[in-house]
């Protein structure tokens, strides 16, 4: 199968943005499961995470998480954030840089819970926190949560411990692996608006 070569940044730049908005829709999409960097206690700290919301025009990512976590405790110390995904199939790398906001009780985490399904707030009911020391291997699950159909009903005692993550993109890097040669684009995002270029992969 041929692989596409991008030479336009303005083709480069919305293909990628289309990608993201397509992903929070689409949970079979390579870019809907993401690596989701933050610095905690000065040190590089990783994690998946699955990709809920995104606007392109506002340049937002979004996901949710147990506000008892350990990134969550990260992003109150140090609100930089960084992005990263890998596509197997078009050979192609985003890195995203920003910021996030943590939403507890407001319209943001109001509105990601409602538009979650029941299965997908399955973990948040659990009365211990992300990271407590066991006895042996569990996921702390309640029972109600680990039988079909699980309805807003068995999850509702979770929102308490629900937090929506949204993260601001202040700079886009993209790689493509093409057979024909490697190359790379950056994008800056400013109040003025955006600035791309090409650069050495």
């Amino acid at each position: 199968m041929s692989i596409p070569r991008y030479t336009d940044l303005d083709t480069v730049h919305a293909r990628v943005w289309d990608d993201i908005e397509t992903a929070a829709q689409d949970p079979g999409h390579p870019y809907r499961q993401l690596t989701f960097g933050t610095v905690y206690e000065e040190t590089p700290d990783l994690r998946t995470v699955v990709l809920r919301a995104a606007d392109a025009d506002a340049r937002v990512l979004q996901f949710h998480s147990d506000r008892r976590s350990r990134k969550v405790e990260a992003l109150r110390e140090n609100d930089r954030i960084a992005w990263h995904v890998w596509d197997p199939d078009s050979l192609e790398q985003v890195r995203l840089y920003g910021s996030a906001t943590v939403h507890l009780d407001d319209d943001v985490a109001d509105s990601l819970w409602d538009a979650q399904s029941p299965g997908s707030l399955s973990v948040y009911p659990r009365p211990s926190a992300p990271g407590t020391a066991l006895d042996a291997p569990e996921d702390g699950l309640r029972p109600a949560v680990k039988n079909d159909p699980i309805t807003e009903e068995d999850v509702a005692g979770g929102r308490q411990y629900f937090a929506a993550i949204r993260t601001t993109i202040d700079r886009m890097e993209w790689l493509h692996l093409h057979p024909d040669g490697h190359y790379r684009a950056r994008f800056e995002y400013t109040t003025d608006g955006r600035e791309g270029t090409w650069v050495v992969p």
